[in-house]
């Protein structure tokens, strides 16, 4: 074999255990935020993958985004412990990052499947929920 066709060979491998190794893709997802509603590219997920979420808020207020489970009737319109809603949160960007045309994002892999109705995206700024400023989503 010449010295050239090993030197091939061994890049060749090489390539193919560095593209191997290198991990799962990640999936973008693109959500925009508007009075009082959310867009997003993607609503149904699968457990076990990594995507990355890129949040624009659109809209002429700070909003937020928590996925979460959804609150029970009993829950809204009471007043909110928002430090308590945040740790029931699985991800999240606050309203500090989320002033009228701002962009944020984060990197967020569902552990587990979740059936419909029992994850959204949410807005918890005072009123927005309320509002209606929410997004059912499904994990697979």
């Amino acid at each position: 074999m010449s010295k050239f066709r090993k030197y091939f060979v061994v890049l060749l491998t090489a390539g193919l255990l560095l593209t191997a190794c290198g991990g799962q893709k990640t999936n973008d997802v693109k959500i925009t935020l508007t009075e009082f509603g959310f867009e997003s590219s993607i609503t149904d997920f699968k457990a076990g993958v990594p995507y990355h979420f890129v949040v624009t808020n659109a809209g002429s207020v700070e909003h937020e985004i928590m996925i979460m489970a959804p609150l029970q009737e009993s829950q809204m319109g009471m007043a909110m412990d928002m430090e308590a809603l945040d740790e029931t949160a699985l991800a999240m960007i606050e309203a500090d990052e989320l002033t009228p045309g701002a962009t944020a994002s984060f990197d967020y892999t569902f552990t587990e499947p979740a059936p419909a109705g029992s994850l959204e995206f949410a807005c918890h700024t005072p009123g927005h929920y309320e509002a209606g400023m929410m997004l059912p989503i499904t994990v697979k």
